[in-house]
């Protein structure tokens, strides 16, 4: 028996034999989820559209925050619709897990401590709270993974970085990839703490911590286009302008009730709601790029801009 540790193993078989698959990147954050889907990406798998250094789809992954499946669906059967073979990152997909056609997972796992301590980093925390909550959330991971019966690429992090390689010729036969230069870049991409992932805002949390306008689309319909929108700088209502296409369509005041918004955030404040309604004549169709906008700074919300599906 070999005591060579390749750092990654397959169990339930491989996935290479399925010529249609959605690969779902499950891992805790902070744990090296972006890296595995950077390496995706470079191998030709579609990550998502208008992907940052930390190759998160936000079109999707925010149905998920708001539990909205409908729309969900319509993106899912979009994307399976372009492409073979796609792939999203987040831990909580394998609760959504029954929308996918035919799932597989890479699982990437970091050291408690190491990812741990980056969150404490990040959101001024208990090192040893967050120690908890990182094993109880890799725990959860593990009993899903105890039961499914689908295939399964399970890596350790540090050992990516070590032998990077080794790491991306096991993916790329785990999932039947194959080309040269693309397995090649993927090697090249792996880099330990890269500045451009490292100082960018990790997500909707840090971004309402840092900056003085803060918003969210909530719904994104044919008809009409809803969220919030404020200032944390004072209370007065806020313009917002929605921009279909590159061509300023709407100008109106955030000034709705939102009850929910101030629970979030104590700098936030109740009356900042909107809702652009669209004429029959200028319904949105699937395609639209869709970018809503505080009026004076020019700054799109947080989750703006989209691709109305």
């Amino acid at each position: 028996m070999s005591n060579n540790n390749t750092g990654y193993s397959i169990l339930n078989g491989d996935a290479a034999g399925l010529a249609q698959k959605t690969v779902l990147v499950l891992g805790i954050g902070r744990g090296g989820t972006s890296m595995v889907a950077g390496v995706l990406s470079k191998l030709g798998i579609y990550m998502g559209d208008g992907l940052s250094s930390r190759y998160q789809d936000t079109a999707l992954l925010d149905c998920l925050d708001r539990n909205d499946k409908k729309q969900a669906k319509k993106i899912i059967q979009k994307r399976n619709n372009a492409y073979p073979v796609w792939g999203i990152k987040k831990l909580r997909l394998w609760q959504w897990r029954h929308l996918f056609r035919q799932p597989v997972y890479v699982v990437i796992l970091r050291d408690l401590y190491a990812t741990a301590n980056r969150r404490v980093t990040i959101y001024n925390i208990s090192l040893l709270t967050e120690m908890f909550k990182v094993l109880a959330l890799n725990f959860k991971l593990l009993l899903f993974l105890r039961f499914t019966k689908r295939p399964i690429f399970i890596a350790s992090y540090e050992k990516a970085l070590l032998f990077p390689e080794e790491f991306v010729t096991g993916l790329a036969e785990f999932l039947g990839l194959d080309d040269a230069t693309q397995i090649t870049e993927a090697v090249v991409f792996i880099k330990p703490s890269p500045p451009t992932y490292t100082n960018t805002l990790v997500n909707f949390k840090a971004i309402k911590k840092n900056q003085d306008y803060v918003g969210y689309i909530d719904v994104l319909a044919a008809n009409h286009v809803s969220g919030w929108a404020l200032s944390t700088l004072h209370k007065d209502p806020v313009a917002v302008e929605l921009w279909v296409n590159g061509t300023l369509t709407q100008t109106i005041t955030a000034c709705l009730p939102r009850p929910d918004v101030p629970s979030q955030n104590k700098r936030f404040h109740e009356l900042c709601g909107f809702a652009f309604r669209l004429p029959e004549d200028a319904l949105l169709q699937a395609g639209d790029k869709i970018d809503v906008r505080f009026a004076i700074q020019q700054q799109s919300l947080n989750n703006s801009p989209q691709e109305f599906v």
